[in-house]
């Protein structure tokens, strides 16, 4: 049984005639009595009888044309349904950002939905790498970002870029005698610094951690403080240090902004990825808000401030960082 073994039925069942439901259907008669045996036969009854003057619907053909009918209907509005998703996209879409990236993309990206998806219902959420992770997982959110390599079970993950982590302090004065003559902070002089540092469930505490281990030295994390914004204030406010990136900076209106230095010899990298569950695909609007999110980031990238940072294909070799000014 099949969707044309249907419409041929109902066809006739309503013209009364297969000579004028083949016409309607534009179809050879013999072609439309075929598939009508077809049918016959696979039901077992017969659904017509044929008369010099046409067909007509028989008793079981009768109680049948209501099914018929149900589920060319069903099929239809489901195609409706899928022309009105074709139109434009629809829907509720969650989104995860971590903190240090939310205060460069998640107004630009909430504009441009606005702008471009004004059917879609878009919730932004801020949090932990790792917690985003879960998120995803748990179906609370459809996709977000995170700082993870291009692996990671039970998410299909796609880099998206690398970037070069800073220290930042309050001000130049506050390292002097730590850095090289082009303003940068060797990673060994980073150890006996009094530091505020993300926990270790952070995925940037993770990256710093692994850094420092592989070259022998300890670090002096004073205070363990996940928020971005309060990581700057008590540099700010104590004359304690820490480690982050550009983006968690670029946007900052204070005046009294940080003093930052690129650590090198080795450089401390991380990836930024977008991950979304494996096996739960996501919809069109959620992909939609995924390109547009992907735009902003490239386009934040051509601007120039977001030095050490660049694009970055999956399993890519990292080129070399552009040189500082």
């Amino acid at each position: 049984m099949n969707l044309k073994q249907l419409s041929y039925f109902v066809a006739i069942a309503e013209h009364r005639s297969i000579l004028k439901a083949s016409q309607s259907l534009f179809v050879s008669q013999p072609a439309v009595s075929a598939q009508i045996r077809l049918l016959e036969e696979e039901l077992g009854v017969q659904l017509f009888e044929r008369r010099s003057n046409g067909a007509v619907v028989t008793p079981e053909g009768s109680d049948f044309l209501g099914h018929a009918r149900s589920v060319l209907d069903t099929i239809e509005h489901a195609r409706a349904s899928m022309r009105t998703h074709q139109a434009a996209e629809v829907g509720r879409v969650s989104v995860g950002i971590p903190g240090s990236l939310v205060s460069i993309l998640t107004v630009p990206l909430i504009e441009r939905e606005q702008q471009e998806l004004p059917n879609v219902q878009l919730r932004v959420v801020s949090g932990l790498s790792g917690h985003i992770r879960q998120w995803i997982l748990d179906g609370r959110i459809d996709f977000g970002l995170m700082y993870a390599p291009s692996t990671e079970g039970g998410l299909d993950v796609e880099r998206l870029l690398s970037e070069e982590l800073y220290v930042a302090a309050k001000s130049r004065a506050a390292v002097k005698g730590r850095l090289t003559d082009a303003g940068e902070m060797p990673l060994r002089a980073l150890e006996g610094l009094p530091l505020v540092l993300p926990g270790r469930e952070h995925g940037l505490r993770t990256v710093i951690d692994d850094a420092v281990a592989r070259v022998g030295i300890a670090l002096q994390v004073r205070t363990e403080l996940d928020a971005p914004e309060q990581l700057k204030e008590m540099v700010r406010r104590t004359g304690c240090f820490t480690v982050l990136s550009l983006a968690a900076i670029h946007n900052d209106a204070r005046g009294d902004r940080l003093f930052t230095a690129r650590i090198v010899d080795p450089s401390i990298d991380r990836v930024v990825s977008i991950a979304h569950a494996s096996g739960r695909p996501l919809s069109r609007a959620a992909r939609r808000v995924e390109q547009i999110l992907k735009a902003i980031i490239a386009k934040e990238l051509e601007k120039g401030w977001w030095k050490s940072a660049h694009a970055q294909a999956a399993g890519a070799a990292r080129p070399p960082a552009p040189p500082e000014p």
